[in-house]
């Protein structure tokens, strides 16, 4: 019996050593993290800065632009928090922008939609928090590809009406 749980021990841990090995946990502590996890998975990534000096990435999911920006930052770096952001010009049809955003408002989601009377947008939004320890690179795209989902249905509702 010992002899049986020690192979299955062995099995489980040679099977696990590959998979771990390559497992890169992506955190906003160091944004370059969140590159590499995107470029893995087939997505452009670029760096680049907000005006406070604060980390922010440009990438595309679903043909849409999705910013990816952090806050909270220790000297520009070291970012505790992250979100995932659409902007949608909305200038020639504020109004339905403004019923497809209070319509999935209402939807209990992760991804929120502001109005910006003043510029006439439309911000989509979704937080990730993150500490030293970050999250995985497949819950960091699904988390990704997730956000893509309602930035696109968000789209579909403004295009139909």
């Amino acid at each position: 019996m010992r002899v049986q749980i020690a192979a299955a021990a062995a099995s489980m841990m040679i099977l696990a050593v590959p998979w771990t090995a390559d497992a890169k946990n992506v955190t906003s502590m160091d944004p370059q993290t969140m590159i590499a996890a995107l470029q893995k998975a087939g997505y452009k990534a670029r760096l680049d800065k907000l005006d406070d000096g604060s980390p922010t990435i440009e990438t595309s999911a679903d043909g849409n632009t999705v910013e990816i920006a952090m806050s909270k930052c220790q000297n520009n770096k070291s970012c505790t928090t992250s979100e995932f952001l659409g902007i949608w010009n909305c200038e020639k049809i504020l109004k339905e922008c403004k019923a497809a955003a209070d319509e999935l408002n209402k939807d209990e989601s992760p991804v929120h939609f502001i109005d910006d009377d003043e510029t006439k947008t439309i911000i989509v939004y979704q937080y990730l928090m993150f500490d030293e320890v970050g999250i995985s690179e497949n819950l960091f795209i699904y988390n990704l590809e997730m956000f893509s989902a309602y930035n696109s249905d968000f789209e579909r509702k403004v295009s139909t009406k």
